[in-house]
């Protein structure tokens, strides 16, 4: 009778494993799902196996219910590698300049609130830096006047050397081409300073406009409306 008992109880328990093992397979099958793929003809296929060549080439995992589980991409090429590597770059360089700009138009966006009440207030440190500068242009002009009054004298000079059978004198040629050096480099000056005046007054207009949309509310302190570089601040243009 014991014998007979124990007997019973290990075929029970073999059913019960046996069973188990039905169940796991069952599961691991569903778990499994169907594989398709897209053959070298172009043709699609699937299986409850992937073929060993399509292994690196893209495939979907569908459910034995055939609702789609997983989507495997195709393995990427060295090629396409290093180009996804430098679109995330070029991605992470773009996102970091814009990082910069919007830092340094907030910081322009502050100074030019600070520094200025009104647009009067902008209107008049503009004239007052080119008044700097006319200032400047016209004690060069007035050098090169002078200059070009010395000039004419000296060259006389060396007409009347000419016209009396003489060469020129060494000195006296050296003394003219100092002169005319002199006049072309003030000359120069007079034309980078007008130059500065440009600037200043592209600079004063496009921070009017901004103090404007400042004020009205059209725009945010730090917000970039442009691909252009904050311009300088109004305050800070020119030469001292």
């Amino acid at each position: 009778m014991k014998h007979s008992a124990a007997a019973k109880r290990f075929a029970h328990g073999t059913l019960l494993g046996l069973a188990f093992l039905a169940l796991a397979g069952n599961s691991l099958t569903a778990s499994a799902g169907i594989k398709c793929w897209t053959n070298k003809d172009g043709i699609r296929e699937c299986g409850d196996r992937l073929p060993p060549e399509y292994a690196q080439k893209g495939h979907e995992q569908i459910s034995n219910s055939g609702v789609k589980v997983t989507v495997f991409e195709a393995a990427k090429s060295k090629e396409e590698l290093a180009e996804a590597r430098r679109l995330a770059a070029a991605k992470a360089e773009q996102e970091r300049i814009a990082r910069i700009r919007a830092a340094e138009q907030l910081a322009h966006d502050q100074v030019l609130l600070q520094t200025f009440t009104t647009e009067e207030d902008l209107l008049l440190a503009r004239d007052g830096k080119l008044a700097v500068i006319e200032s400047r242009i016209k004690l060069a002009q007035n050098r090169v006047a002078k200059m070009e009054t010395n000039l004419e004298q000296l060259t006389s000079r060396a007409a009347q050397q000419e016209r009396s059978g003489r060469t020129v004198a060494e000195n006296l040629q050296q003394r003219i081409a100092k002169v005319r050096r002199r006049i072309e480099s003030h000359m120069a000056y007079i034309d980078d300073r007008r130059g500065d005046q440009d600037v200043i007054r592209q600079q004063f207009q496009a921070d009017l406009e901004r103090f404007r949309a400042l004020k009205s509310g059209q725009v945010q302190p730090g917000e970039v409306t442009s691909e252009e570089e904050p311009p300088s601040v109004s305050t800070q243009a020119g030469l001292e």
